[in-house]
């Protein structure tokens, strides 16, 4: 049996590894992707991790260089599945099923926001999933002494404790943790439906919320799908890009590629997007939104206000100079973003073109 001292150094290894997290992102994108060889699609995001790659500190590390390869993956899945080389079929939702929507107030929609945002498997994806999945939690409550989840039962809830607290145990360690407000448990289920690995019982009165499996697999992989044809039909109506497809300039297979790439962020007013002499790294076009372009100490405003359709970021992905300027958003904005590397792939041949509109969209 291992030691005490044993036992906290493995966890300090993983945690100095992030080994946790990152093994539960990969399930995570392999469910996202809805894939039918999942062990790809993880093999494939962890060999990512054994390569040396440079930290991006841009977008609030929403994207960094490991999620970079990851998306292209998704690409490459969805470009192997249009050719007949992979056979998973899109998700098909039930007839007739619609996300729940459960009543909240205002303080409990908030709560599990800013739960979902730092929940390690949740934080990852876009501010738009994390809110169709807030709506669907539910409330539970259970009783002193009640057994929340089973060791070895199958798994179908995902559960955040409002109040009260709960004891987590696992067979032969005994009680490894106490859950108390704000505290995340049973994702896993979510992610393979693996038998529950631990049990949780009520110390006290509980209040909880709790997310079902069906609710979400079927709304973040539903929601996937979506996202991707919104994408491509707002990327249609990007000036720019619109002026390329009627040139030729740009296919719409190639559109369509670009859509599976963007990720979606967003910014509160006055938060700062990209910082004058950043690396830049990603390009980014404005969903949603207003910003601002501004240069030097006195932050002396360069351009017109930019946005929905405008674009910024373009320049320091076409050559090796940092940030020109720093972008700022004037009021709540959405984002699209695109890596340096899927940039480059596919709209580098339209560099000329993009600069031209950059300078004739800040005027």
């Amino acid at each position: 049996m291992a030691s005490s001292a044993q036992l906290t150094s493995v966890r300090q290894y993983l945690t100095k590894f992030g080994i946790e997290e990152q093994v539960s992102n990969a399930v995570n994108m392999a469910i996202k992707q809805n894939s039918d060889d999942p062990f790809r699609i993880i093999s494939d995001y962890l060999r990512t991790l054994a390569k040396n790659q440079e930290d991006d500190d841009e977008a609030d590390e929403i994207i960094d260089e490991q999620e970079e390869m990851l998306l292209m993956a998704k690409r490459t899945a969805n470009i192997r599945r249009r050719r007949g080389q992979v056979s998973a079929a899109a998700l098909q939702i039930p007839t007739g099923w619609s996300p729940p929507v459960h009543e909240k107030s205002q303080a409990a929609k908030d709560f599990l926001k800013d739960v979902l945002a730092t929940n390690r498997l949740m934080k990852s994806l876009t501010p738009s999933d994390r809110e169709q999945l807030m709506l669907a939690f539910e409330p539970l409550s259970f009783k002193a002494g009640a057994v929340i989840i089973r060791q070895g039962d199958p798994g179908d809830r995902f559960y955040i404790l409002e109040h009260g607290l709960a004891d987590i145990s696992v067979a032969g360690k005994g009680s490894v943790m106490k859950a108390t407000k704000g505290v995340a448990f049973g994702e896993l289920a979510l992610l393979h439906g693996a038998p529950r690995a631990a049990t949780v019982v009520a110390e006290s009165d509980v209040g909880a919320w709790a997310l079902d499996e069906m609710s979400f697999k079927m709304i973040l992989m539903g929601k996937a799908q979506q996202d991707v044809s919104d994408y491509a039909s707002f990327l249609k109506n990007v000036p720019i890009l619109l002026h390329c497809m009627d040139k030729g300039e740009l296919p719409e297979e190639k559109l369509n590629e670009l859509a599976h790439c963007l990720r979606e962020a967003e910014y509160a007013a006055g938060r700062t997007i990209i910082a004058e002499g950043d690396e830049g790294n990603h390009f980014f076009i404005i969903r949603e939104g207003e910003v601002k372009c501004t240069q030097g100490p006195e932050a002396k405003v360069v351009s017109k206000p930019l946005t929905r359709g405008d674009f910024f970021g373009e320049l320091a992905l076409l050559s090796s100079d940092r940030r020109a300027a720093t972008v700022t958003a004037v009021q709540p904005t959405t984002v699209l973003m695109v890596s340096r590397i899927e940039f480059t792939r596919l709209l580098g041949s339209l560099s000329d073109l993009i600069v031209s509109a950059a300078s004739h969209q800040r005027r």
